[in-house]
């Protein structure tokens, strides 16, 4: 269930950046950003508003189904995730993978104590071997191919969308066309240095958080999907999916609009309870 979390949230992050706590109730210049998602292949689907809030080194992203929020501070390096279904928050930090690690080994101590000496030594063995495969170091069975990684290339295209002046590139994998964004230079978008500050802070902070988990998880997880930001060295305001050649889901940005901002809008809601990882 952890690593399902991180990578769901990971996964909204990259669709809408690649796109792309606090105090008391002060207020701060910022921006809100409405980006437009929907399925292609469903032509009676709604689309989706993704809705970012700029400020002061913050970002805040809120999906359209109001299942949660991301906030992430680019001045701190941290990230918090709400789920408004229980009423909780968790923070992640660079920390986050080592401080998870520590808490198996404890857990692991726990539950050995628990065994009768005769039985120890063949659980212990076990139990490591359950550790190595989702620390790093795997054994052999556990071992898997590295997933491939994604190829950015320029294109000559060009487009106007909403306004602004936009080239495209496409994202391949294994030589298969995955995706495909129409990039606007920061100049062209008018974009503050707020958003660029979280934008650029975001693609630093998940190099490290992204590695900690793809060591520590059994399953695959892509190349860290910021690498390639700087490539296209703007703004995506147009990102459309592909599968099997065909397009299947585009997302594009709506709006940009400058407002001051609540400071309390990027803090956990009242109530809220934070939760650990090794809580889930």
């Amino acid at each position: 269930m952890t690593f399902q979390i991180i990578t769901k949230f990971a996964r909204l992050i990259t669709s809408a950046v690649t796109f792309l706590f606090l105090t008391c109730g002060s207020s701060m210049a910022g921006e809100i950003v409405e980006i437009i998602t929907k399925k292609l292949n469903s032509p009676n689907a709604q689309g989706e508003v993704m809705q970012f809030l700029f400020s002061d080194g913050l970002m805040k992203m809120k999906d359209g189904n109001n299942d949660g929020e991301m906030v992430f501070n680019s001045n701190d390096q941290n990230m918090m995730v709400i789920s408004h279904s229980d009423k909780s928050y968790m923070m992640f930090d660079q920390q986050t993978g080592a401080t998870v690690k520590n808490e198996m080994e404890k857990a692991m101590e726990q539950a050995l104590a628990q065994v009768p000496p005769e039985q120890r030594a063949m659980v212990e063995q076990m139990m490591k071997q359950r550790m190595q495969g989702m620390g790093g170091a795997q054994m052999p069975q556990m071992q898997q191919a590295a997933p491939p990684k994604t190829e950015i290339r320029k294109t000559s295209r060009g487009e106007t969308i909403n306004g602004y002046d936009c080239t495209y590139y496409e994202a391949y994998k294994n030589n298969q066309k995955e995706s495909e964004y129409c990039v606007a230079t920061w100049s062209e978008l008018g974009a503050s240095d707020n958003m660029k500050q979280s934008f650029e802070g975001m693609s630093e902070f998940m190099k490290g958080f992204l590695g900690q988990f793809k060591e520590m998880s059994p399953m695959q997880m892509d190349d860290n999907p910021f690498n390639y930001m700087n490539e296209i060295g703007g703004f995506p305001v147009l990102n459309r999916q592909f599968s099997n050649g065909q397009a299947t889901e585009e997302s594009t940005l709506s709006s940009i609009t400058e407002q001051d901002i609540d400071s309390a809008t990027f803090a956990a809601p009242a109530g809220y309870q934070q939760r650990s990882l090794m809580g889930m």
